[in-house]
Order: structure tokens, then C-alpha cells, then sequence
């Protein structure tokens, strides 16, 4: 008899970027252990950015894609007359839809279990509502801690006191966010099980292609941030070097700081912006680069970016600015092809962008980085709460 999932996911496969990928490669491997599956997502009129190479299909998934209007549509209006107004999340009227369809779901065909994959507040919203009207056992995963548990800046959201009191059982993919979940939720550590994410098996054997023989890029891919993962820094240390040496950012603009800072450097022909790109084409790209960037700060702390495993199965020579002891560092630092620099410390990044030029890569496992081992932990809490 086939076990029945429902996974509550608002962004699943065409939805683009780094995220999508955890749930879609759960999803494709409980298929293949003979689960069946069903997906519950959003319409993609809510999706920023779109992916079709990510979309899968097989006669045990099952896509429920539920139409309704985004938030950002009414927002500004709402605004105009409630000017305090906060929203969860972008997915806040979907998550009245799909509340209403996971439960008209089950009373058709009953699920064995409930996956919620946080950082959509509205994922976990819709689970909780089903496992508390079924009594289905439910796995929170909350990949990285919500904002506001190790943020004073931001104010506490009392509904996840109950999402930690209903879970079956939560997983998260640090142990720094394991420890911070228990302290902040009260939940037992054995009740917690830290599964790590993994890159897209492309990255572990896209062919790595020599970087160019004339000049020396840097490219860092995916999201930056002003607070918790600043770019100023590093920009200013490229400039100041040799010409040989760019830096290429992709997938993100520059913020307003940032844009006063391009204004004022000696050679602001060393530093480019490119906007979103498919994340095949990303990985081309990645696999050709002379070296690649990661960037976390203190906000960012207890979290591990998804893209360093791909940049780990890259084989490539890696910049990591970071700070000692984050779950960045812990994870990175032994790598044979990482050199560590201070976050925020122009010296130090300048010194390890130095050692980075001459660096000699040294050949690696590439496959241990992949989704594979993620989905076979995550599926081994998934058959612990089905016994």
C-alpha cells in the first residue's frame, strides 16, 4: 500500500530560484521510494521569477495549483487605509484557499502525513489547520529560523508557539538553528532533526570548464542584502586591485548604498549587475568562473545559503565572507578550496581575494554535495512518523 503525502508548498517547480529546489527534489525522490504525492502550490501569477526547466512529472504527483490573487495587489491600497498593516508573507489570500483545499483533499483520499517547508509562514499556516482536523502527522520544516527568533528588531509571531506545539516533528538545516527552534519554541531537541540542503546533481557533474586566461571574475549569484549580507566591502577591495580582477554579481540590483558607492569608484567598469537568469544557465556560468563568492553576515548567522553546496560541487575556488563560528563557517571552513575572509573587513577581504588568485584547486568528491542525501534524511523522519 502506498503511503499518501500531502506537501504544502506555495512555491513548487515553475516557480524559479534557490528555495524551490529542497521540495522539488523531496518530492522527485519519495516518488521514487513509491510515496505518493501531492503537492499543494500556488497559481504562478505569484511568482517573481519562473524556472520551466525545474517542472517534473510522474503518475504519483500530483500538482493541486490553486488560483487567487497576490497580496501585492490590494497591498498598496490596504496601505492607503491601514497604514501599519504587516503581512505574513505574499501568499497570505492563497493561504484561505488552500486551507479549505487540503482539507476537501483529505476527506477524499486521507493522508498519511503533512510536510509543511517554511520560510512561507502561509505553508505551515495550512498544515497546522489540517493535522488539527485530522490529527495527520504533520513535519514542520523550517529550513532557516524565522526572522524574528533571533532578531530583536522584529516582532514575535505567537502562531508558531502553536505550530511547535502540534508538530509531529520539526526539522531545520543547521545545528545552530536546531538549538535556536528548541530555546525559542520550547521544543525538545529530539523532537528537532537537522537535515542540511544540497545542490541540483548539474552542479555535481556539469563539466568545469578552465576560467578565461586573461583577467580573474568573481561572480556571487542569488539575493544581497544591506543588513545581514553587504556587498560594499568587497566591491571596494576589487577596485582598489589590479585590473585584472571583476566582480560579477547575479540575480540581484544594487541597493541604494551600494549604487552611491559605484558613483564614486576609480574603475566602476569592474563590477556588473546581472539580473535574474535560469538556474541551469547559472550553473554554466558558475562552472566557468575563475571564483565564487558567498557572503553572510551576523543576521545571517545561523543559516547556510542552498548555493554554497552547488559551489561546493562546483570544484571551485570560493571566497567566504563570513564571521568565525556561523553555521556558514562551521560548514565551509575545512573545505580544501575555501579561503575565509572577515565580514565587513575590507583588509581581510582584500588579502583573501590575493590568496583566492592563486589558489590551486584541489580535486573533491563532488557528488556528496548533492540533493540526494538531503531527501534520503528528510524521507527517514517522514518514515519514523508513519510507524
Amino acid at each position: 500500500m502506498e503511503n499518501n503525502v500531502l506537501m504544502i508548498a506555495a512555491e513548487f517547480p515553475p516557480c524559479g530560484g534557490g528555495g524551490v529546489g529542497r521540495v522539488s527534489a523531496l518530492a522527485r525522490y519519495l516518488i521514487d521510494k513509491g510515496y505518493r504525492v501531492t503537492v499543494l502550490t500556488a497559481s504562478e501569477n505569484h511568482y517573481a521569477i519562473s524556472d520551466p526547466s525545474l517542472v517534473f512529472e510522474h503518475p504519483n504527483l500530483s500538482v493541486v495549483r490553486l488560483q487567487s490573487p497576490t497580496i501585492k495587489t490590494w497591498q498598496w491600497r490596504l496601505k492607503q487605509v491601514f497604514p501599519f498593516i504587516s503581512f505574513d508573507d505574499n501568499y497570505i489570500l492563497w493561504r484561505r484557499f488552500a486551507i479549505h483545499k487540503a482539507k476537501q483533499l483529505h476527506r477524499q483520499a486521507p493522508f498519511d502525513v503533512v510536510v509543511s517547508s517554511y520560510p512561507c509562514t502561509s505553508n505551515h499556516a495550512v498544515a497546522y489547520a489540517v493535522a488539527k482536523t485530522f490529527s495527520v502527522p504533520w513535519c514542520a520544516d523550517y529550513r532557516d529560523p524565522p526572522w524574528w527568533l533571533y532578531s530583536e528588531s522584529h516582532k514575535q509571531q505567537p502562531q508558531f508557539y502553536d505550530y511547535a506545539n502540534l508538530a509531529a516533528h520539526n526539522v531545520v538545516t543547521t545545528s545552530q538553528a536546531k538549538q535556536l527552534i528548541s530555546q525559542k519554541l520550547a521544543v525538545s531537541e529530539h523532537d528537532i532533526t537537522v537535515v542540511q540542503n544540497g545542490c541540483h546533481p548539474m552542479a555535481a557533474s556539469i563539466p568545469i570548464a578552465a576560467p578565461a586566461s586573461e583577467g580573474f571574475e568573481l561572480i556571487h549569484t542569488g539575493s544581497f542584502y544591506e543588513e545581514g549580507r553587504d556587498i560594499n566591502e568587497l566591491i571596494r577591495a576589487v577596485d582598489a586591485m589590479d585590473s585584472a580582477i571583476t566582480l560579477r554579481f547575479i540575480g540581484d540590483k544594487p541597493y541604494s548604498t551600494t549604487k552611491t558607492l559605484l558613483e564614486s569608484l576609480t574603475h566602476p567598469e569592474r563590477v556588473t549587475f546581472t539580473s535574474y537568469i535560469p538556474s541551469n544557465e547559472v550553473l554554466t556560468i558558475s562552472a566557468a568562473a575563475a571564483a565564487l563568492v558567498v557572503i553572510q553576515g551576523d543576521l545571517f548567522t545561523n543559516q547556510i545559503p542552498g548555493k554554497v553546496y552547488e559551489y561546493l560541487a562546483l570544484q571551485k575556488p570560493i571566497l567566504l565572507i563570513t564571521n568565525t563560528g556561523s553555521a556558514t563557517y562551521e560548514l565551509m571552513h575545512n573545505e580544501p578550496n575555501v579561503i575565509c575572509a572577515e565580514y565587513g573587513n575590507y583588509q581581510s577581504i582584500a588579502d583573501a581575494i590575493l590568496k583566492l588568485k592563486h589558489h590551486k584547486v584541489v580535486m573533491i568528491d563532488r557528488q556528496r554535495y548533492t540533493r540526494d542525501k538531503m531527501a534520503q534524511k528528510f524521507e527517514w523522519v517522514i518514515c519514523n512518523l508513519l510507524k
